[in-house]
């Protein structure tokens, strides 16, 4: 067996029992995650197929090769290194950024799972073709929530798919079924937003937001700049955090992929 790839499976399935070398896989790992720029990547090592998983996105294709290559040169000859990588172009990976700085946490699954590193990634990929009517489902939060569906597109903009000024917000029981958008034209006065998928294509992210109390009162406009909306969506967290000493939020991402066909 390959030393570097016997110290990186001990690296994952026996943590605390080796010494400062060997120790260091995860380590050397994290830090080549850490080295690319407006992304996110996770890696995975799955013991019963001998595999480390490179889930996540990175911003330009010329970067995946560099990014893999690292990974495998830490897991040595007998480990292979299986890429699940997409492209996240900017600005969506600066969105991205300012969505994490919200003051909401996203998981907590590398806390209790030692054969994750790096931050939690997308939570699901949908796919849409042109003219396809735009529907997210989702599933609630682990407790009753008021749950915010935003938009971010290519050209820096965000689109409110709820609540909005068709669309209002309602209190989405614990782990229900959510879905967002319509699949079909809606008759005037009926609540929904009808949506066709259209150019420019490319590589996008919705967001959801849950929390136990609203967030702000009303609707914001249906497409607005991102930067300035989420500077002030951080301070309606803030003013909820204090406000209720029992408030509960987070944010999970989802990635969407748009094509002619």
């Amino acid at each position: 067996v390959d030393p570097v790839s016997l110290a990186a499976f001990q690296s994952f399935m026996q943590p605390g029992d080796l010494d400062g070398a060997s120790n260091s896989v995860k380590d050397d790992l994290a830090s080549v995650i850490g080295g690319v720029p407006c992304s996110r990547v996770q890696v995975r090592f799955e013991p019963l197929d001998n595999a480390l998983i490179v889930s996540g996105h990175v911003p330009q294709d010329a970067l995946r090769g560099s990014v893999l290559q690292a990974m495998q040169d830490k897991m040595g000859a007998d480990i292979p290194v299986l890429d699940n990588l997409l492209i996240l172009p900017s600005p969506q990976c600066g969105a991205l950024a300012g969505v994490a700085g919200v003051g909401l946490p996203q998981s907590t699954d590398q806390i209790t799972n030692p054969l994750l590193v790096g931050d939690d990634t997308h939570a699901k990929e949908f796919r849409y073709v042109a003219d396809q009517p735009m529907v997210l489902t989702l599933q609630g939060a682990d407790y009753d929530a008021y749950v915010y569906v935003d938009y971010f597109d290519a050209a820096g903009n965000v689109l409110h798919l709820l609540p909005n000024a068709h669309t209002p917000m309602t209190r989405a029981p614990k782990k229900s079924a959510i879905k967002v958008g319509s699949d079909r034209i809606l008759q005037p006065g009926e609540p929904g937003l009808f949506l066709k998928v259209g150019p420019p294509y490319g590589q996008e992210i919705a967001v959801a937001f849950a929390a136990s109390v609203p967030l702000y009162e009303g609707v914001r406009p249906l497409s607005e700049p991102a930067a300035p909306y989420l500077d002030w969506l951080t301070d309606k967290v803030a003013d909820a955090k204090a406000a209720h000493s029992d408030f509960k939020g987070e944010w999970v991402y989802f990635f969407v992929s748009t094509s002619a066909q």
